[in-house]
């Protein structure tokens, strides 16, 4: 035990020095930056992220977008975000979000149902879908390979006596939810695409990397200059951070641990 806290020390004056951002985020943002299609639009538009965290979506948008992040708190599990927001921060419940009907252009949720109770889920999705005005984009851990995946992760690390973190926690306690189940929770509300994200086998591996002190302060610095890409305006700075996003993650070979749900409102 008395390793752990020189460990977690390193671990926390990285996030202060190198920032909250990882590379397991930009996995997970590259497909959805596509799917509420960010861009050739010169006209505002308004986006809600649902579970931001202190960081969320919202570097990676475009100027032109006015963009809302909701949380029922923004610490990130200690992470450190930095820079300036550029979004109104609302804390907030999403199973009862205080917006009216399609109140944002595009609506996203992103790795929040897993932390969720099962028997909220659902409440939850129609939620995020109502406040949608054209749509919304829903990912998450889903199925059982997925969460074989965190369980195998949580017996490597305390094997090695290394914690487990509370995000890690609250998938194994929660459980994930099976990619029908999202997508029936979402039909009612319109038009529904189901896609893979990120091969299991390559989300435990970055994920190992992520929780090792050397590794992790590496990634983290390689988070930069990705992200900077994925926010260019120069459409080659962007396909150049989708091709290295994509062989991350294998290619989203399935089985995949992350479904993406995509709803187009009706009319």
């Amino acid at each position: 035990m008395a390793l752990q806290a020189p460990r977690n020390t390193l671990i926390a004056v990285g996030r202060r020095v190198l920032g909250g951002r990882q590379l397991n985020h930009l996995v997970r943002f590259d497909p959805i930056l596509e799917l509420i299609d960010v861009r050739g639009r010169t006209e505002p538009r308004t986006l809600l992220d649902v579970g931001s965290g202190s960081l969320g979506i919202i570097s990676l948008l475009p100027d032109g977008w006015a963009a809302t992040t909701l949380d029922a708190n923004f610490e990130d599990y200690g992470a450190t975000r930095r820079g300036p927001l550029r979004a109104d921060q609302v804390l907030g419940d999403v199973r009862a979000l205080p917006f009216e009907d399609a109140a944002f252009d595009v609506v996203v949720a992103i790795d929040l149902l897993e932390h969720l109770p099962p028997n909220d889920r659902a409440r939850a999705v129609g939620e995020i879908c109502r406040v949608a005005r054209t749509r919304a984009v829903i990912a998450c851990p889903a199925g059982t390979e997925a969460l074989e995946t965190d369980r195998r992760l949580a017996t490597r690390l305390r094997s090695r006596g290394r914690p487990v973190p509370g995000w890690l926690e609250e998938h194994l306690a929660n459980g994930f939810p099976a990619p029908d189940e999202v997508v029936a929770a979402a039909e009612p509300f319109g038009t529904v695409r189901l896609f893979g994200n990120e091969n299991v086998g390559a989300h435990e591996r970055l994920i190992l990397a992520e929780l090792s002190v050397v590794p992790a302060a590496v990634l983290r610095l390689v988070c930069r200059p990705l992200e900077q890409l994925m926010a260019s305006r120069r459409s080659k700075a962007r396909r150049l951070a989708s091709r290295v996003l994509d062989g991350v993650r294998a290619r989203d070979q399935p089985p995949t641990y992350r479904a993406i749900v995509a709803v187009d409102r009706l009319a």
